[in-house]
């Protein structure tokens, strides 16, 4: 390769990779801390494809950011590829949502004005804009100007409508339908089906295991996964692992249910011998999911909490096991959970019934392809509800984490609904099951896994207890950081702990002293708040050089004009936030400066990140030395790591939080850092 520098923390990482994925099957995890500029992609790409090419595995490509799927795609493998004896194919996955569905895209394009019924003008203008809209999409797709791909398109298409013309798995008629061969998702699934590797992202391979795996990529038995920016997964997951009980959205799609309900026995006339207890059940069942919901809404609108996060007083409240308001729940809940059952059921037969007739052609395609997408709203959400159910219904136990549930008020197409969540304390255990104890083998890797030093909580959140150290590697920098960079801690009088006001006033004092207006300054922030209020303090010859997250320009944009002032010999600060701290590249003269203002703690607000803490407490942990420590350290890694991107950059570091040296946790966050050289 053209300018290859053999880096031995590099060959380390391969080596280390490529021995553990020979081990014995439910042994292959690779969990791999690498720095920035050891060259992890190469390194990974070098320790897995030979492994997954000759036991004819796909290596299934990770990532957390689209910036990183791109380079993959774009630079990385291509280049990769060129070395290689044998050739390597490589193409990028996504979910079905991502993709048109010329069928649909063309049941709206032909749908018929009179259908409107509303005498609304504002309603009938907006449909009418929609299907413009839809004839442009449909001619731009058939001229092939655009491939039908949403992330390739230069304009975007607005959520509703977008809606109407994707499709998910249920929806979808496939081989049968009219456009299967034209269709932009089956083409890059058939490209897939030839593939070596494929690059995707977190959520879609959580999403793919959380429906069984096998739906858009390969069963997770036939991969080798690598997960890069592994550090997101175990909240990602946790995230996919949760479900809600929404109101509005149940009664519309009991609605949908109903509708197809009646075009069933016409649309399904050769199978009428095989259904007549199906539509018993559900002309019984459909009615009383409503009956039971408006029950749930009656129970629920005599409880003060609930009185109070509808007005607005609370936000995310959680409810317990215990309560009266769960307990009075749980008998409507259960009824639910039963006849969400035999709805589910009863769908998931309709579709695979009208997907036959299709190919036996005993239905015409323009009736199956209005229906399928309907019958499949209707299977998914009453399949997310029998998912809640198991979660909400799931008692307490006095020793394993109990499973959290808390209200929300949202909006969902266009009405205020309450939802009722559930989740996992920890999405360990999903992780386990559908992904480690499946998958060929696994690869994790990131710049920051560690916090303070340990794998420890990484390994807990992410499910990896029965892994020894021997599946754990932490590579060092290649960096030479003493010489590289300095960390200065300027003199302050106020913590932001103890006098903010003080504190904050400080802040903007200490930016006029050690900017240098001619540099490449990154100024990072943990409030938006105390970032405007010191920007608007500035003097107007430093506050000219500001680029401020939030004010015109999209933070893609603001590194464009970054780099173009820059490249202009002019100087430029960004001030940003936690888009800045994390994944951002600034390599050379882009960054000589990075100022941390305030230790970037992590504020634990949300239901299960509460429950956490409390089931600490309650097994004799301590939250801040178990949560709250490994979670700043990583942080302040990743924020100080926007300094150093190459061997040849250098620059300076500063941090405006004395805590790092007048607290005993400081001086340990102090001793995980990088080895900068610190300037007193």
């Amino acid at each position: 390769m053209p300018d290859f520098r053999a880096r031995p923390q590099q060959v380390e990482m391969s080596q280390f990779i490529s021995d553990t994925m020979k081990r014995p099957p439910q042994q292959r995890m690779a969990v791999v801390e690498a720095p920035t500029g050891v060259g992890k992609t190469l390194a990974y790409l070098a320790g897995s494809i030979h492994i997954a090419l000759a036991n004819k595995k796909m290596l299934v490509i990770s990532t957390a950011t689209v910036n990183l799927q791109q380079q993959l795609m774009q630079k990385d493998l291509p280049q990769f590829a060129k070395t290689l004896d044998e050739p390597l194919k490589f193409v990028q996955a996504k979910g079905r949502r991502r993709y048109l569905c010329p069928s649909k895209l063309m049941s709206v394009v032909d749908s018929v004005d009179q259908q409107e019924l509303s005498f609304d003008v504002d309603s009938k203008y907006l449909q009418q804009k929609r299907r413009q809209q839809a004839k442009t999409i449909l001619e731009q797709w058939d001229t092939q100007v655009w491939d039908g791909d949403r992330d390739s398109r230069k304009d975007t298409i607005v959520p509703d409508l977008w809606h109407q013309i994707s499709t998910d798995s249920e929806g979808c008629a496939g081989k049968s339908c009219s456009q299967f061969m034209r269709c932009p998702y089956y083409m890059v699934k058939r490209e897939m089906a030839t593939a070596n590797v494929v690059v995707a992202n977190h959520d879609l391979v959580l999403s793919d295991a959380d429906l069984g795996g096998g739906l858009v990529l390969p069963n997770p038995e036939e991969v080798l996964f690598v997960f890069d920016e592994a550090h997101n997964l175990p909240q990602k997951a946790l995230d996919h692992a949760a479900k809600a009980l929404n109101f509005v959205q149940i009664y519309q799609t009991t609605e949908i249910a109903d509708s197809v309900l009646k075009k069933i026995p016409k649309a399904l006339a050769h199978r009428q011998h095989d259904f007549g207890y199906m539509l018993m059940e559900l002309r019984r069942d459909l009615p009383a999911v409503v009956t039971i919901l408006q029950q749930m809404e009656t129970l629920l609108q005599s409880d003060d909490l609930v009185n109070d996060v509808i007005a607005g007083k609370v936000s995310e409240p959680r409810i317990f096991w215990q309560s009266g308001l769960v307990q009075a729940l749980l008998i409507p809940c259960q009824s639910l959970y039963q006849r969400a059952n035999v709805i589910y059921k009863h769908y998931a037969v309709f579709g695979k019934w009208i997907k036959d007739a299709i190919e036996t052609q005993q239905i015409p395609n323009k009736v199956a392809e209005v229906l399928l997408p309907q019958v499949g709203t209707v299977q998914n959400i009453f399949g997310y509800m029998i998912d809640f159910m198991g979660l909400f219904l799931d008692e307490d136990k006095p020793d394993h984490p109990p499973n959290v549930r808390w209200l929300s008020y949202e909006t969902f197409a266009k009405q205020d609904t309450l939802v009722i969540n559930a989740g996992p304390m920890t999405a360990a255990y999903f992780l386990e099951k559908s992904l480690w104890n499946r998958a060929y083998g696994v690869v994790m890797t990131s710049a920051t896994l560690r916090g303070m030093g340990l794998f420890h909580r990484f390994r807990l959140d992410s499910g990896l207890y029965r892994f020894d150290e021997s599946h754990f590697l932490a590579v060092k920098s290649p960096f030479d950081y003493a010489k590289q960079a300095s960390l200065f801690l300027p003199e302050m009088k106020a913590l932001p702990n103890e006098n903010f006001a003080l504190w904050q006033q400080e802040v903007g004092q200490q930016l006029i002293k050690i900017i240098n207006k001619d540099e490449a300054t990154l100024v990072l922030f943990t409030s938006k708040q105390v970032m405007d209020t010191v920007y608007q303090n500035l003097p107007q010859d430093l506050a000219s050089l500001v680029l401020l997250q939030g004010n015109t320009l999209s933070p893609k944009n603001m590194i464009v004009e970054h780099t173009q002032r820059i490249a202009a010999g002019k100087g430029s600060i960004i001030f940003g936030m936690d888009r800045f701290a994390e994944g951002v590249d600034l390599p050379g003269d882009l960054c000589s400066h990075v100022i941390v203002t305030k230790l970037p703690f992590p504020v634990f607000t949300r239901p299960i990140e509460q429950a956490k803490q409390e089931w600490i407490l309650r097994s004799g942990g301590q939250p801040f030395i178990a949560l709250s420590l490994p979670a700043v350290s990583i942080r302040l890694i990743q924020a100080c790591g926007r300094l150093l991107r190459k061997e040849t950059d250098s620059g300076r570091i500063s941090i405006l939080d004395r805590r790092l040296l007048t607290k005993g946790y400081g001086k340990q966050l102090l001793e995980h850092l990088p080895d900068y050289r610190i300037v007193s």
